[in-house]
């Protein structure tokens, strides 16, 4: 077993996916089954309860997903990391979810990971976190990024902090090296039943407050 493989393991990490109907198949699918094969506790997180239709392309309609919980029903505290997966439709829906950009703020305020693809980061907009940061997504929502104060940059994979984006289903092998990365150097130090979180998870926090001081959140 090589150095990196070890570094990717997630054992009993909690990792909430918000999506709904409109979803990117591929972006939902392929991260997630990365996450389980590291070990990660996955749940499927949604407005509604049921099943959501994924598509291809925006246009094309794809597998079905149960959902696990509905986003009312859950706290941020009850996940270590949250991975929003594309497609159009799925994040021009979910951005106007009240639940969703609270859910969002809670995790960054504690210096959670965060893993973004293609038009997810709409939603990281309208929740009023991307000023200051440094990220891609699909080059459609350029503007509306910058317009909110972020960097967008025209690249396979941005890493910034606590954050992980990428811009489109071609992204995904490299996505996924990154996302796993980062959620394995914070899931280094989760502790669970309360007890002190240390190290990167620590570390994270602490930029999040300097970034916040600075004006930048």
């Amino acid at each position: 077993m090589n150095k990196r493989t070890i570094a990717s393991k997630l054992p009993d990490f909690r990792v909430a996916v918000l999506a709904t109907s409109g979803f990117e198949e591929s972006e939902l699918t392929e991260p997630v089954k990365a996450l389980r094969k590291a070990g990660a506790r996955v749940t499927i997180l949604s407005p509604k309860p049921g099943q959501i239709q994924g598509v291809h392309h925006d246009l094309d309609k794809a597998v079905k997903i149960k959902v696990d919980r509905v986003i009312r029903e859950v706290s941020a505290a009850e996940f270590d990391a949250v991975h929003l997966p594309g497609g159009t439709v799925n994040a021009d829906s979910l951005r106007m979810v009240p639940e969703v950009r609270a859910f969002l703020r809670a995790m960054q305020d504690a210096g959670k990971p965060i893993s973004a693809i293609c038009h997810a980061p709409w939603e990281l907009v309208s929740a009023g976190l991307v000023r200051g940061r440094k990220l891609t997504a699909y080059h459609s929502i350029q503007d509306d990024i910058r317009n909110a104060g972020g960097h967008w940059t025209d690249r396979e994979v941005v890493e910034d902090g606590n954050w992980v984006t990428s811009r489109q289903p071609g992204d995904l092998p490299a996505f996924n090296r990154a996302m796993l990365g980062l959620f394995s150097r914070s899931c280094r130090g989760v502790r669970h039943h309360d007890k002190p979180q240390t190290n990167t998870t620590t570390r994270l926090r602490k930029t999040v407050t300097k970034t916040r001081k600075a004006g930048s959140i």
